[in-house]
């Protein structure tokens, strides 16, 4: 008889259903799918735990596999209204279309940009401006605006701006557009954190000393400082197509772990010695930049600059082909070009492929077209 009421009363793990849970939050949390600062919602469901034990004393006699479900039925229906109440709690920053910040007395500033799916582009002030930054953003309708965070601590300062989503952003339409330029007149880190983007960042005329990007299956464009001294760069890019344009007259060092990934350096500028590649002139140069890439599964390429800002001139935009780029446009884009013109003209020239291969199975590099077709 005791032995029937013994098999007849079995509790629930509780503790192995409250670790299963925990464990999942976390993986979601790791994937960026969760925001870490959801815990200082989620904590306060703790009294969940003891409705959870009373369930396992009160239905002991009732299915283990019943008892678990409704257990942890129960745990991520907090954790339902713990994202719920987080979405809907003001955090620290401000929700916003546009913004700006005047320099004031700043002699420095680091600038945090976390941007996902949708376009980014960042450029310079004129030179006049007493702005530190000006950002405009639109929006599709799960859009929320970004979220803004500044402050000052003597002559340094921190700008982070990151993108607000509404709960149901998945199930939203329209694209987001952010335009974020900053002053070409005080030195600044910049660190760049982008999934699924299509990112440009003209830092030709900026003072960035440090660059840093952490990215994630998009397309991402850099035009590097000319005139910023020495500059540090550290990328890591995944699944992603990566193109980095070094001004003439910069020197550069380029330090690449790239695996299952197509890298392609100009190394009439960049001569490979050993495990990285170097301008000649690397120690002595006044202006230098630092690369250093950990790329897996992406197209990397780093060279001079690309054609794009002399669109509607000709005459700039052939100065900046070699010949064989030369012999490719003329064969793309000219009046009656054969089938390599699919492939190069209405496209942005940002995003037009560097590489065909030709009917007769050789590579070309196609410079883009100069114009639209029509």
């Amino acid at each position: 008889m005791s032995g029937e009421e013994g098999h007849g009363e079995r509790y629930a793990p509780v503790w192995g259903i409250l670790l299963l849970f925990l464990g999942l939050v976390f993986l979601l949390q790791t994937l960026d799918v969760l925001p870490w600062t959801l815990w200082r919602t989620l904590w306060r469901f703790w009294p969940v735990l003891l409705v959870g034990v009373g369930l396992s004393i009160l239905l002991r006699c009732h299915s283990v596999w019943l008892v678990s479900a409704a257990i942890l039925s129960l745990l991520f229906a907090c954790l339902g209204i713990a994202i719920w109440q987080h979405g809907s709690s003001s955090s620290a920053g401000e929700l916003t279309k546009a913004y700006s910040e005047p320099v004031g007395s700043l002699e420095e500033v680091l600038v945090e940009i976390d941007f996902t799916e949708g376009g980014l582009t960042v450029s310079s002030l004129p030179p006049v401006s007493f702005n530190l930054v000006e950002v405009g953003s639109e929006g599709g309708d799960g859009d929320r605006g970004m979220k803004v965070d500044f402050h000052r601590e003597g002559s340094g300062g921190e700008l982070h701006l990151s993108r607000e989503q509404s709960r149901w952003s998945l199930l939203s339409k329209g694209e987001n557009e952010w335009q974020v330029r900053l002053s070409r007149n005080i030195p600044m880190e910049l660190a760049v954190k982008s999934t699924g983007s299509d990112v440009e960042l003209d830092l030709g005329e900026l003072q960035v000393t440090d660059l840093t990007m952490d990215v994630f299956c998009g397309s991402y464009r850099i035009e590097l400082p000319s005139l910023a001294g020495t500059v540090r760069v550290h990328i890591e890019a995944e699944v992603s197509n990566l193109e980095i344009a070094i001004p003439h007259g910069v020197a550069a060092k380029i330090i690449a772990d790239v695996d299952l990934s197509v890298f392609e350096v100009d190394e009439s500028r960049f001569p490979g010695e050993g495990d990285y590649y170097v301008s000649r002139d690397f120690e002595s140069a006044k202006n230098r930049v630092q690369i250093e890439l950990d790329c897996d599964l992406s197209r990397v390429r780093v060279g001079r600059k690309r054609i794009g800002k002399a669109m509607g001139d000709p005459v700039a935009a052939r100065a900046q082909m070699n010949a064989e780029e030369r012999m490719c446009y003329e064969s793309a884009c000219s009046p009656g070009g054969d089938w390599l013109s699919f492939a190069c003209m209405g496209r942005p020239a940002s995003t037009r492929p560097m590489k065909i291969s030709t009917s007769s199975g050789s590579n070309c590099l196609p410079a883009p077209c100069l114009s639209s077709p029509g």
